[in-house]
C-alpha cells in the first residue's frame, strides 16, 4: 500500500512554509517611514533650540536615540520598527520641551514671587522709597 502523502515532499513543504513565515516577519510593514522619521525631527530639533539639555536632558537624549535607530531600522528595511521608534522619539521630544516649559514657568513664577516680596518690602516700609 502507497502512503497518501510522500513524507520527503511533506517536510520540504514544511520547510518551505516556514521559511516564508520567518522571512515575511523581517520584511518591511507597510511603507517607507519617512513622514514619522521627519515629524520625529522636527520635534527632536524644537525641544533641542527649546534648550531642554539644561532641563530634561535625559528624555532629549532618549528621543535622539531611537530616531538614530529609527533611521538604522528604515536603511535596514524594517519598516514597521522604525516607525514605532521613530514616534517614541517624537513622543520623548515632545516630552522634554514639555518639562522645559513647566521649568522655565516655576522659575519665571519663582523671580515674580521675588519681585513681589521685594516691592512688598518697599512699600511697607516708610522711607526706603525715597532714597
Amino acid at each position: 500500500m502507497k502512503p497518501l502523502i510522500n513524507r520527503p515532499h511533506l517536510v520540504t513543504t514544511g520547510v518551505m512554509l516556514l521559511s516564508a513565515i520567518a522571512l515575511g516577519g523581517c520584511m518591511s510593514s507597510g511603507p517607507k517611514p519617512d513622514v514619522a522619521i521627519s515629524q520625529a525631527k522636527t520635534a527632536v530639533d524644537q525641544a533641542d533650540r527649546e534648550g531642554t539639555r539644561n532641563y530634561a536632558n535625559y528624555d532629549l537624549t532618549l528621543a535622539k536615540d531611537k530616531l538614530k535607530k529609527a533611521r538604522k531600522e528604515m536603511k535596514e528595511g524594517d519598516y514597521k520598527e522604525a516607525r514605532f521608534l521613530a514616534k517614541e522619539a517624537k513622543v520623548d521630544a515632545e516630552l522634554a520641551e514639555a518639562k522645559t516649559q513647566t521649568a522655565k514657568t516655576k522659575e519665571a513664577e519663582a523671580e515674580l514671587k521675588k519681585s513681589m516680596q521685594s516691592l512688598e518690602k518697599e512699600v511697607t516700609q516708610p522711607g526706603m522709597s525715597s532714597q
